[in-house]
């Protein structure tokens, strides 16, 4: 890879920041300047919607209007409804603050994947996946020592604030090293979704997220119901260092073998793995468990991108937009679910959600497997 493509990457998952720590972000911010956690829900649940209902909509703008443009424009209006949110008091105005943020946010997930493939000077851009998912995954770990660090010191306000900032930033360094591509116009056709790899790929996605959004929920119940609750942190810290372990090995290493393969295989393996999520009675036996259950999460991140972009072509952004939607409503079902199961079991039969969404998404892309691109990794 080109030196300024693992430079882009890192600063455009950097101006991630923010929007991967909203919704613990908001939901300190809610309970401190709204009225408590049922005003926080709300908020979550607001910005989540708007991002949700968003996505596509700035996702297509990436073809048309060029990454720069639509950065350039997003990226401002992004950070003025952060700060919003940050100076809010009182339930409606928290609330619309957190909607308005949702809708605002940049589409800087689906522009840097929809890119890879036209900086990759080899034609195959699975590796530059790889490195994508990893610095996902290392923000994911830093990000919420970042965000205890300025409560402890400053309060959430003032948290939030930083984290919009540093964010600002980092997308602004990333947009003056985004090269002036053509303009990736995608040609009339079809809608994304008569596509039947499109179905395929979004089906397994939304289960997939239903398990994320469940796993949020359920880490924090085990925590508490064993005692330890400050301990969750950790265990979502031990979560993402076993992805991250996965994609480094991913990055380092060119896959070999049918791109197709390697998707429902990693997909299987997180199903599997997601089974002693079920057993630990203790902080020490989950931390185990969940490093085990992380490690194939960037690998099939990564060929999930890989596979949307094979499938989309010119019109990847697009469809990058479409998953994040699928994302969000998964993850807020998931979430939903998840609640009573963590109030009654705290851990336990709990999990099962989870390998049952896993499994769910393991069926829809196994039994339509046919219509997905096979494809085949270079050797290395």
């Amino acid at each position: 890879m080109n030196v300024r493509v693992p430079a882009l990457i890192v600063l455009l998952n950097a101006a991630q920041l923010p929007v991967a720590m909203r919704p613990l972000l908001i939901a300190l911010v809610a309970a401190q300047q709204a009225g408590g956690y049922t005003s926080a829900g709300l908020a979550g649940g607001a910005a989540a919607t708007g991002m949700a209902l968003s996505a596509p909509w700035w996702s297509r703008a990436l073809p048309r209007f060029g990454d720069r443009a639509v950065l350039i424009t997003s990226g401002p209006l992004f950070l003025a409804a952060q700060l919003a949110l940050a100076v809010s008091h009182g339930p409606l105005p928290v609330i619309g603050a957190a909607a308005l943020s949702g809708l605002c946010t940049p589409p800087v997930s689906s522009s840097l994947r929809s890119m890879l493939p036209h900086l990759t000077a080899s034609g195959d851009p699975a590796r530059a996946y790889a490195v994508n998912a990893v610095t996902n995954e290392t923000v994911y770990i830093a990000s919420p020592l970042w965000v205890s660090g300025w409560v402890t010191l400053v309060g959430p306000a003032a948290a939030l604030v930083a984290s919009a900032l540093t964010g600002a930033v980092a997308l602004a360094a990333g947009i003056a090293l985004t090269p002036a591509l053509p303009r990736r116009s995608a040609a009339a056709g079809p809608s994304l979704a008569a596509m039947p790899a499109v179905r395929t790929l979004g089906g397994a996605y939304l289960a997939y997220w239903i398990c994320m959004g469940a796993m949020w929920v359920l880490l924090p119940a085990f925590a508490a119901h064993a005692g330890a609750p400050q301990q969750a942190g950790l265990l979502v810290a031990l979560w993402s260092a076993g992805s991250l372990a996965g994609g480094l090995a991913l990055a380092i290493r060119t896959p070999r073998g049918a791109r197709r393969d390697r998707y429902l295989w990693l997909l299987g393996v997180l199903a599997v793995t997601s089974l002693p999520l079920a057993l630990p009675g203790t902080v020490a036996a989950m931390a185990v468990a969940i490093v085990l259950f992380g490690v194939a999460l960037a690998p099939w991140l990564a060929t999930s991108d890989h596979l949307a972009a094979v499938i989309a072509g010119r019109r990847s952004g697009e469809l990058y937009g479409w998953l994040t939607t699928a994302g969000q409503i998964g993850s807020a079902t998931g979430a939903a679910l998840a609640g009573p199961l963590g109030y009654r079991y705290g851990g336990g039969p709990a999990f099962l959600l989870v390998t049952a969404a896993l499994g769910a998404a393991l069926t829809i892309a196994f039994t339509r497997r046919h219509t997905l691109p096979r494809g085949s990794a270079p050797e290395p």
